[in-house]
Order: C-alpha cells, then sequence, then structure tokens
C-alpha cells in the first residue's frame, strides 16, 4: 500500500459490487489494491473537478462538464506520479506545430550534449491529460533508455476535432527531426510512443509523416528519423470485437458508451473514423519501424492490440507484443502498486534503447 494512503473497505467493496464476478477473479491482487486507493480518493478527486468548475465564472454545461474532468483526472493522477526517477534537467517549451504553439517537456536523464529523443503522446481519450497527469512515465522512460524523452501537450478535444492533435503530433516529430540539435537531440535517432489516444496518435503521425508529410509541411525524410514506436493499450480501428463486448464499464470510464462519445468528440465527421490514420488495421503498414505492442488483458481495446500486432506481422514489420492478462486499461499509470507496469516499462524502453543505440 502507498503511505499516508488510508482505504476504506466499504468503498472498496461497493466499487467491486459494481464489476462483473469474473472480471473482479481474472484481476491480480495488485489491480484490486490499485481499485482500493481509487475508490478511497474517488471523491477527493470529484471534489476537486467540481471546485475547478465552480471558480471558472459562467459556462455552458458542456464546457462545465469538460473542465470538470480535465481537473478530476489530473486530480486523480497526482498521487501516482510522486517519486520516481529524477532527471538531469527538465525543460518546458513550446514548438510551433499545425498553426498552434504547442507545449513540450524535454526531460533529459543525463548531462550529455545530445542524447537520442522518444516523442511521448499521452492518454486520455483525446479529451483530457497533459504534461503533469504522464510525468512519472516519461521520466521512468528516459531513466531506462537514457534517452530524452519529449511530452506533447497536444489539443485536446472537444474544442480541437480530429486531425490537429494527429497534426501537431506529425509536426513536432518532424521539427526535432530537422532542428534537434537546437533542443540536445540526436534529430536522427527518434521513437514515437504513447499509451491510450496517445498510441493511437503515435502509430498514426508516423504514417502521415511517410504518407502525406506535405500535409504538415514536414520534410520527407523525417520519417526515417523514427526508429521505433511504442503502442501500449491503443485504439486502432475496431468498432467491436470480444474484448469491447467483454471488459469496460462505470468503474474504468471505458464502457461502450464511454467509448462512443470521447471519439464522437473528437471526430469532426462520422467518415473521419474511416481513416487510415485512426483506422490503422485498414492501413499499409509496411515500410514502419519496428513496433512494440502492449495490451491489457481485461481491458476493452485489448483486441486491437492483437489485432494490431497481427496486422503488423502480416506486413513484414518487426514487431514485439506483449499482453498483461490481469490488469485494467489505464495500468501504466500504477507503478507504484503494479509489478505489471514497472515491466511493461522495463520491456518497452529495452526495446527502444536497442532501435536507438
Amino acid at each position: 500500500m502507498i503511505p499516508g494512503v488510508t482505504v476504506d473497505s466499504e468503498l472498496t467493496e461497493e466499487l467491486l459490487a459494481t464489476i462483473p464476478t469474473d472480471i473482479v477473479e481474472a484481476m491480480s491482487p495488485q489491480m484490486r489494491e490499485v481499485l482500493s486507493i481509487q475508490a478511497a480518493r474517488a471523491e477527493e478527486c470529484r471534489a476537486i473537478g467540481e471546485m475547478a468548475a465552480n471558480s471558472a465564472g459562467e459556462l455552458s454545461p458542456a464546457d462545465r462538464d469538460t473542465l470538470a474532468k480535465r481537473a478530476e483526472y489530473r486530480a486523480e493522477r497526482t498521487l501516482w506520479n510522486e517519486g520516481g526517477p529524477i532527471m538531469a534537467r527538465t525543460d518546458d517549451r513550446h514548438i510551433r506545430a499545425a498553426g498552434v504553439d504547442v507545449p513540450i517537456r524535454i526531460h533529459r536523464p543525463t548531462a550529455e550534449a545530445v542524447l537520442p529523443g522518444i516523442v511521448f503522446l499521452h492518454g486520455g481519450g483525446y479529451s483530457v491529460g497533459d504534461l503533469d497527469t504522464h510525468d512519472r512515465i516519461m521520466r521512468v522512460l528516459a531513466e531506462a533508455t537514457g534517452s530524452a524523452v519529449i511530452g506533447v501537450d497536444y489539443s485536446l478535444s472537444p474544442e480541437a476535432a480530429f486531425p490537429q492533435a494527429l497534426h501537431e503530433c506529425a509536426a513536432i516529430v518532424d521539427d526535432l527531426a530537422r532542428h534537434g540539435r537546437e533542443y540536445g537531440l540526436d534529430g536522427a535517432r527518434l521513437a514515437a510512443a504513447g499509451d491510450s489516444a496517445g498510441a493511437s496518435l503515435a502509430i498514426g503521425a508516423a504514417l502521415l509523416l511517410r504518407d502525406e508529410p506535405e500535409v504538415v509541411a514536414a520534410a520527407p525524410a523525417s520519417f526515417a528519423s523514427l526508429r521505433a514506436l511504442i503502442s501500449i493499450y491503443g485504439g486502432h480501428g475496431l468498432v467491436d470485437s470480444a474484448s469491447r463486448r467483454l471488459f469496460g464499464g462505470d468503474w474504468d470510464g471505458m464502457g461502450a458508451g464511454d467509448l462512443n462519445n470521447l471519439m464522437s468528440e473528437y471526430f469532426a465527421s462520422p467518415d473521419d473514423a474511416e481513416s487510415s490514420y485512426v483506422a490503422h488495421l485498414t492501413a499499409d503498414l509496411t515500410g514502419l519501424p519496428p513496433v512494440f505492442v502492449a495490451a491489457a488483458g481485461l481491458d476493452p481495446l485489448r483486441d486491437d492490440s492483437r489485432a494490431l500486432a497481427r496486422t503488423l506481422q502480416r506486413a513484414g514489420t518487426e514487431v514485439t507484443f506483449e499482453e498483461y492478462p490481469h490488469v485494467l486499461h489505464s495500468f501504466l499509470h500504477f507503478g507504484r502498486v503494479l509489478d505489471d507496469t514497472t515491466t511493461v516499462l522495463r520491456h518497452a524502453t529495452a526495446f527502444a534503447a536497442r532501435q536507438l543505440r
């Protein structure tokens, strides 16, 4: 248990009672411990979200809900970001990309003048999350690979619809590839990584830079700077699957209604869901750099990762696939408790380090 956190057995039982018994029984003891901590903090985090919305002045109901969700998410992730590796240097900057100034955070694990870089794209359903909510994950990646990790605070929906975030992420990879030395980076040795929505953006950005770099005024050579891709429990275009039928609900915010609402806010048009930059399973996946794919076994997006790995193999692209059968979506955040988090990050970073060496 995390020091200073007091769990409430009644709150835990109330939460577990909302989850199908077979899913609870399939969870590891550590995953259930995470849920106990989440249950104990849920009301506090919800209140923080409400307070943020109340202090923002006059808002439409939709804007108020969005603001509250983002503040609640930040509050919930704060505990999980405590501790972890200490960086030699961290810089918060901006890069002009796709018409906007995009905040970035560069974590440098060593004082070396020039380092390879991992562009990290955070999850959060395209609608929540920022540089702080995934900060510990980025620091772990940086320390384990010896590379700089560049977090990207891309524009969120519903304010920014597809393909704005995708274009920002692709343009930032291009900027780092062309001007890496200005950031203390080797622009010829980059990787793109992400969790959940960020995983989809990482694959989509690579495809965009390969096929249509001119859309974001990217140099055609920038795609070659990507030596590796890391996709952790991402969505890659399935609209129905066994895992989507079996898993997800109010307990993890991954129910069918939740996923449909997130995607309807993200897409400017229903036709956007057919884009190969989103529906990666329909894309030509030949010629991509090596890809590390990880799935959570109790996640409605599990089968997206399974299908992506198989499709990459068929395309002749080097792929490493791992599945963690006893955890829920978002398990990458819970490294203070979950051994599976430590393991997948260790394996992903070893994979990236080999490609960037």
